[in-house]
């Protein structure tokens, strides 16, 4: 079975694309969307994907930019690239960077599906064959998970919430605190906070950066809240992880 992303900063297409029973006839495992091609590149480290089916415009990391860093890397992912009309040149560009298709908005499903069969032909069976590894999400809950972990990820300056999220995934708040921690083995905000911490302290490596402005980076506006947490995770404030790293780099 081929294992295909979706990626679109627009969500009622991303679901509608994703619901579609074509996927079903074709043997082709829809395995979750994302915003934009940061979101991408995390399910790329996390499944074995065949085909991605990307718009073109969308923050963070648009389409054209999400083609080449796949392109660069060699990798063996069939990349399809969606937009409007007037993007056509835009889209062109995303071609030189090895993608397979090009599919105009809106979505016509019999010329996507045309797109579909000729990238199928194209893609080595054998290769879906293989053996996967241990540690890829196979299950529905897995897939869930790692949807709100990958959008946690790309929007960490936002003020997230278990009951945002949940809503996107179309669960109750109740249900997917329950999976969340079946899965990862720790509760979605200790999760949220621990990688909050996590890139705050590559941020405090950088010296421009103002530790507030570090804060508000991760998702904290109000500066005290953001020392007070980072205090109680790495017992030091931001200033004295900063020096210390500083400190070591000299030595």
């Amino acid at each position: 079975m081929l294992k295909m992303l979706i990626v679109d900063d627009d969500w009622l297409i991303s679901d509608s694309l994703k619901s579609l029973d074509e996927w079903h006839e074709r043997n082709i495992d829809v395995v979750g969307t994302a915003e934009n091609g940061k979101e991408a590149i995390f399910w790329m480290e996390q499944e074995n994907l065949d085909i991605i089916l990307t718009d073109i415009r969308m923050p963070e990391m648009n389409g054209i930019e999400l083609t080449k860093h796949i392109y660069e890397r060699n990798s063996n992912i069939q990349v399809i690239i969606m937009s409007g009309y007037e993007e056509f040149s835009y889209a062109q560009k995303a071609m030189k960077y090895n993608a397979k298709g090009y599919v105009l908005k809106p979505i016509d499903t019999d010329e996507l599906m045309e797109t579909i069969d000729r990238i199928q032909k194209d893609i080595n069976p054998m290769k879906n064959e293989s053996s996967h590894p241990e540690n890829e999400p196979t299950t529905y809950h897995d897939r869930l998970v790692l949807s709100a972990q990958s959008y946690i990820l790309a929007n960490l300056m936002k003020s997230l919430t278990l009951k945002e999220i949940a809503n996107r995934l179309h669960l109750t708040d109740h249900y997917f605190g329950q999976v969340f921690k079946s899965v990862t083995g720790e509760t979605f905000l200790n999760y949220l906070t621990r990688v909050r911490m996590e890139k705050a302290s590559e941020l405090t490596k950088n010296p421009n950066l103002k530790i507030y402005e570090i804060g508000s980076l991760v998702g904290y506006k109000d500066p005290k809240s953001f020392t007070k947490t980072f205090q109680k995770v790495f017992n030091m404030t931001p200033n004295e992880f900063r020096k210390q790293y500083f400190v070591n780099e000299k030595q």
